[in-house]
């Protein structure tokens, strides 16, 4: 029998050698070697599921900076989307690479998890990609717990659990099991523009079209006429969600099927969508097939928090199939290539990268209308929150999110206040017993492209406890 000693032994020695399987130092299109510790490979979610990660070190201080894990939404989106085109070290430019001097690794330790299995690189044995709210958060939960047998140096690090968009479901439902797992030293969350409660961005939706000059006003009368008690458009007296009242449907569906196709950047609505000629220049660079789904997957949640009845028929956009506002062509191609793949120690049995699976999202049971009680559960147990919205984005808006906010019973503290970045006002934020809700001015859905400076201010601000003063 083996004393414990040598137990540990072979479990550090073990431990070693997983991790240098998965050891990064170079990139196709990077002028030189990678300045910080990275690495590439798999964890081990249920038998047969095979669930890919980026992991970078800090560019500050590796072994006390704290430990972020980052998820995109969807459902059915790749975190790497965060990598390349957010807050991750890198940015790809054609077939180059250049460095991102406002990636949160400046600050953090940061793991990419490409969530649940069909997603990015990620497979399953089975090939089986129906998935539901409760299995993706077991498989993350299996996916952390893998990787802290890798990485077991970074047990100690406090860790955070941060993501945008359907993430805003991924997150507290992940959160909640972190609560059962004392092994991990878990801190708190931040969530971007999240799908956080189906009725509150429903309703929030519609006003923020009207204010921001997407319907008239004679059609703003006939919805709150048909929606609003006694024609009062407090958002006490309106339901544009769950309501039977067939006037109110037939005049939410009006305004919904205008804004679905009038060819509007739902992420972020000042910003251009394609156009025709951009889109057909396309295909000399990615087959029709490997397109961007994500402008599709953002409509698709727009009208799943729209649809209230059956009298309420919103559309679907044959734009959406085939000039997507959100271009991801190069990165495909990028992830597409032998060389990268291998690089990032891609074994061929995984897929083909795209930035967001149809296969995934099409065969997805969305659980949680709203987060409210696991959320609210998170930040009792004492882990510290922060909710924070681009206020251009339509997708998942920032007034539902500052409702839900509102709604989840914490104390607020001070009042609500500019936050500066350089200078310049960069947002708002009101702090509560617990948690923050912010703003960020002029962002669209994914704040860390849009506002990458005020994403990286806001996020070490978090980590480090501090107000956005």
């Amino acid at each position: 029998m083996l004393i414990p000693s040598l137990i540990l032994t072979c479990l550090i020695a073990l431990s070693d050698e997983a991790f240098e399987a998965d050891r990064v130092t170079k990139l196709p299109g990077l002028s030189g070697e990678i300045k910080f510790n990275a690495f590439s490979g798999y964890l081990d979610g249920e038998p047969g599921t095979h669930l890919h990660y980026i992991f970078v070190e800090s560019q500050n201080d590796p072994a006390n900076d704290p430990l972020l894990l980052w998820l995109n939404g969807g459902p059915g989106c790749s975190s790497l989307l965060g990598f390349f085109t957010e807050q991750g070290p890198f940015r790809v430019n054609g077939t180059q690479l250049t460095e991102n001097q406002y990636s949160w690794n400046k600050v953090a330790n940061m793991i990419f998890l490409e969530s649940p299995a069909g997603v990015g690189y990620s497979y399953s044995d089975s090939g089986n990609y129906t998935h539901d709210d409760d299995s993706t958060s077991a498989n993350n939960l299996l996916a952390l717990k893998s990787w802290f047998v890798k990485f077991p140096e970074y047990k100690n690090h406090d860790f955070y659990l941060t993501g945008e968009s359907y993430a805003g479901v991924y997150i507290p439902t992940l959160s909640v099991r972190l609560l059962e797992e004392p092994s991990i030293n878990y801190k708190g969350f931040a969530i971007g523009n999240g799908y956080l409660d189906r009725v509150l961005l429903g309703n929030s939706a519609i006003r923020f079209a009207y204010h921001h000059g997407l319907i008239d006003s004679s059609m703003w009368r006939k919805i709150i006429t048909s929606c609003c008690n006694n024609g009062d458009e407090s958002p006490e007296n309106c339901d544009f969600v769950q309501t039977t009242d067939y006037k109110c449907s037939k005049a939410v569906a009006i305004a919904s099927n205008f804004i679905n196709s009038i060819n509007l950047n739902p992420y972020s609505i000042y910003e251009d969508c394609r156009t025709t000629a951009s889109s057909l220049a396309v295909d000399t660079l990615v087959t029709r097939k490997h397109r961007s789904n994500r402008r599709k997957l953002g409509w698709s949640l727009i009208r799943k928090t729209l649809k209230q009845s059956e009298t309420l028929e919103v559309e679907d956009d044959p734009i959406t199939q085939t000039i997507p506002c959100v271009d991801d062509a190069i990165l495909i191609r990028y992830l597409g290539r032998t060389d990268v793949r291998q690089a990032l120690n891609i074994p061929s049995a995984a897929p083909d990268w795209v930035d967001c699976s149809t296969v995934v999202s099409s065969n997805y049971t969305m659980q949680n209308p709203s987060l409210k009680t696991q959320v609210a559960a998170s930040i009792r147990a004492g882990k510290r929150g922060l909710i924070y919205n681009g206020d251009t984005d339509m997708v998942c808006d920032f007034l539902g999110d500052e409702w839900f906010s509102d709604q989840l019973g914490f104390q607020q503290i001070g009042s609500y206040e500019a936050w500066y970045v350089n200078g310049q006002v960069a947002g708002f934020v009101k702090h509560y017993d617990g948690f923050a809700y912010a703003t960020i001015r002029g962002s669209g859905h994914t704040v860390p492209e849009y506002r990458p400076a005020a994403a990286l201010f806001m996020i070490e601000a978090f980590l480090n406890s501090t107000k956005f003063d």
